[in-house]
């Protein structure tokens, strides 16, 4: 979580800013997806060449004086306005912002703030009338304004961001209580989830890039052999011509990467800005510890103490980073008795210890699937056994009731006769 650069304007060129200070201020979280979103409207509403003007709701978070700025959607102008005002259409709104509380159940989110483009001075007069409407519209006084500058893009300096926040007040001027703004500071914060999705769009524009590259760059090769054959039959110095200009095409279309290959690049090129780094630390730990006296603990014949100026917080952190390159370093082990094997020893060792691994899971796995057999085996003896066990029990009292009954049948006939 990183602090947000831009700092509290002066409210003296506006007349719709406050310049009473806020005794709770509130505190801001700006998640990187709005600025995406915003973003990706701006450059949709440029190249179609729309018309009217850019707005758009921020859904977010709300606990107290703690706002979290998550989502974010275009909104649409109404074409049922008459007036010169800007209007939004309540209807669309209703139904984006029901669609979004129905998927952001928990934690339950909801319009907080409200997007537009707007110059570094502030908010402009249609904009309150706006910010009115969707106050009105969803009952949440506390919707503040998100305002993006164009003109603060090329100039962007020290990673500050062109956009400003702005929270609604109600001021008392004259005897008369009126809506005015006070500009809020915020913080960019990025989730796990959200730096995979961030990440992936990255790619994913690069990727846009390359395929716009090689399908401009397959047009011109198309039209530079279509050339080529209009030029056999008018000559040969045409013919000269268009095989070179078709040759330098071909050779700019080789040049273009697919994106496994960019992917590729930007990994083995972080992996090399790492290894640069590492080595210049441990170059800046080597000049450290060359212009420190010999240490006595390692030369019991040097007389000089070190000075009181020593760190030796950093020097306990240097010994412990050697420690610990013990670990990191391959093993060296005694090389084999075959001396014309090519392959290196510490290699040969964990290969065979890898090899004894596996084998040793094989031998695991055939153990535990022998046991599983014999535990069926003895279920299934036990079972029969039981069965058996009944079987037996009830053809013995099947045969003691036979008998029983025969038994008193005879004498009941004997005392008959």
């Amino acid at each position: 979580m990183a602090p947000s650069s831009n700092t509290l304007r002066a409210t003296s060129s506006n007349p719709l800013l406050s310049t009473k200070p806020s005794d709770t201020p509130l505190s801001v979280q700006l998640h990187p997806l709005v600025l995406l979103t915003i973003s990706d409207y701006i450059t949709r509403h440029t190249l179609r060449s729309q018309s009217g003007p850019i707005t758009g709701a921020v859904i977010g978070e709300q606990n107290g004086r703690e706002v979290t700025l998550e989502f974010a959607f275009e909104t649409k102008i109404s074409d049922k306005n008459d007036s010169d005002e800007v209007k939004l259409d309540e209807d669309f709104l209703t139904i984006r912002v029901e669609q979004y509380k129905e998927v952001h159940k928990a934690p339950p989110l909801d319009v907080v703030a409200l997007f537009m483009l707007a110059p570094a001075s502030g908010p402009q007069e249609w904009q309150v009338g706006v910010l009115k409407q969707v106050q009105t519209l969803l009952g949440n006084e506390g919707t503040m304004l998100l305002l993006f500058h164009p003109e603060g893009v090329a100039s962007m300096e020290g990673g500050k961001l062109p956009i400003s926040l702005y929270e609604p007040v109600r001021d008392v001027l004259d005897g008369t209580e009126e809506l005015r703004f006070r500009e809020v500071a915020f913080e960019v914060e990025t989730g796990e989830a959200e730096m995979i999705g961030v990440d992936f769009v990255a790619k994913g524009g690069g990727s846009a890039v390359a395929v716009a590259q090689a399908a401009t760059t397959g047009g011109a090769e198309s039209s530079g052999a279509k050339d080529g054959k209009k030029a056999k039959g008018k000559g040969k110095g045409k013919e000269g011509e268009t095989v070179a200009e078709g040759s330098e095409t071909n050779g700019s279309a080789q040049h273009v990467l697919s994106p496994e290959d960019e992917e590729l690049i930007a990994s083995l090129t972080a992996k090399a800005n790492a290894v640069k780094m590492l080595a210049q630390r441990v170059k800046l730990l080597r000049a450290y510890l060359a212009q420190l006296p010999e240490s006595y603990l390692t030369d019991s014949t040097s007389e000089i103490l070190p000075s009181d100026t020593t760190n030796h917080a950093l020097l306990r952190n240097i010994n412990a980073l050697m420690v610990r390159q013990r670990l990191l370093a391959p093993s060296t082990s005694t090389p084999q008795s075959d001396t014309s094997s090519p392959i290196n020893p510490s290699i040969a060792t964990a290969a065979s210890r890898a090899a004894a691994d596996v084998h040793l899971t094989s031998l695991l796995a055939s153990l535990t699937r022998a046991t599983s057999e014999a535990q069926s085996m003895a279920n299934k003896y036990k079972l029969v056994s039981r069965e058996r066990t009944n079987k037996d029990r009830n053809m013995s009292s099947f045969t003691s009731s036979g008998g029983y009954g025969n038994g008193s049948m005879g004498t009941a006939e004997a005392g008959e006769f």
